[in-house]
């Protein structure tokens, strides 16, 4: 396999996982079926959930259900002990309902990983500057919805900052232990990062001095490498 064609986010995600302790998975909006066949391999007992079941491949291998995340999931409160919603969150049009259900069926302890689009990094900056458009959402979701070659739940809809991820799984019960990304880009604009240091810091002062927020925690964060120069954000949760 080239470098073109390795699916780096898999490949981050399955590091991730793997030092987890083996159990059961729900792998939500699995699509063909690859990211729940690595899962297995690496020992989990895997359920696979999408509303496409044409487009899943692996159903000789891997326990299929139907899920329609607009709709009640079809599992038992405290059903898995990790869940993996890769590349979802950004084309949901109920992403507070949805992160609930996921809690549900989530054993308390239980890790839940995901990841989207990273519209924070330096790259996507730039195009935004441009283009007025973040990189991953170039496209507008109407004109996208209307091809007929395209399925609605295939068009991305909410892009992502940290900042409103972060607070959706807390509201849901679920706190960040790890930022992780996939790979990392766009180091030809590592010129912008002083400036976006100097920008950050000078908030703070400001926002103190008018007796407002400490965004210490959150500047670290926007500063990481992660943030700056990660193509996707892949966030490892735990349910509180």
């Amino acid at each position: 396999m080239g470098a073109k064609d390795k699916n780096y986010l898999l490949e981050k995600i399955v590091e991730i996982i793997r030092t987890e302790q083996k159990g059961k998975v729900l792998d939500l909006g699995c699509g063909d079926g690859d990211y729940s066949v690595r899962l297995q391999e690496l020992g989990f007992d895997v359920i696979a959930g999408d509303m496409d079941v044409k487009r899943f491949k692996h159903a000789d291998k891997i326990d299929f259900r139907v899920c329609d995340l607009t709709q009640r999931l079809p599992f038992e409160d405290g059903s898995f002990d990790h869940i993996l919603l890769a590349e979802v969150i950004e084309h949901l049009r109920n992403p507070y309902d949805v992160m609930k259900e996921l809690s549900r069926v989530l054993k308390k302890g239980g890790k839940l990983i995901v990841s989207t689009p990273n519209i924070l990094n330096l790259k996507s900056r730039v195009r935004f500057l441009i283009e007025g458009c973040w990189e991953f959402f170039r496209e507008t979701p109407l004109e996208h919805s209307l091809n007929p070659k395209e399925v609605i739940w295939n068009v991305h809809l909410i892009p992502w900052r940290y900042h409103e991820l972060e607070y959706l799984l807390k509201c849901s019960g679920l706190l960040v232990e790890g930022i992780h990304t996939s790979i990392y880009e766009g180091k030809g604009y590592s010129f912008l990062v002083p400036a976006i240091k100097f920008q950050l810091q000078s908030k703070q002062n400001r926002a103190l001095r008018s007796g407002g927020m400490d965004q210490s925690r959150i500047n670290k964060i926007l500063l990481s490498k992660e943030v700056l120069f990660g193509r996707h954000l892949i966030l490892k949760t735990r349910k509180d």
